[in-house]
């Protein structure tokens, strides 16, 4: 499986592929031990999808053929999986945090991996600290009276 990752990721260009996301142990045993029972087969379509997140060498200049292609490929390896496909920089920091979190897959140097991932780690938090800040702003305007929600039910 190793062999199919690397493939897709120098025909699409890729830097970084991840699995997060909570079947992303399941996927990384899949790729290792590349069996899945038919008990766990039948799991894994009603639960949820196997999130994989793809950081790029360059941004694709044609993002929806480079997504559907990407999405067919890895369905195929991955099956049984229902697979979903993200783009690290169509992403905030806070969500590529969660990303780099889960399972590396890929990496096409290493060092830059880890460096990569340590400036997502720093942006996301100083994007966490901002939005703690906002948000304690906008409760203390609720609690203050500054904002009025109303709500009437659609009928």
């Amino acid at each position: 499986m190793t062999k199919e990752i690397n493939d897709i990721a120098a025909r699409y260009g890729c830097s970084f592929i991840y699995l997060f996301g909570s079947q992303a142990d399941a996927g990384g045993e899949f790729l290792d031990e590349k069996t899945i029972y038919a008990e766990t087969s039948r799991e894994l379509h009603s639960s949820s999808d196997l999130d994989i997140a793809v950081a790029f060498n360059e941004i694709p200049s044609k993002p929806d053929e480079t997504s559907a292609n990407l999405y067919r490929d890895l369905s195929e390896i991955f099956d049984p999986f229902t697979v979903d496909v993200v783009f690290m920089h169509e992403v905030d920091s806070l969500f590529n945090y969660e990303i780099i979190k889960g399972r590396r897959i890929y990496a096409k140097d290493e060092d830059a991996a880890d460096e990569f991932e340590d400036s997502i780690v720093k942006r996301a938090s100083d994007l966490y600290f901002k939005k703690k800040i906002y948000d304690n702003e906008v409760m203390g305007a609720i609690e203050n009276g500054y904002f009025a929600f109303e709500y009437s039910p659609r009928p």
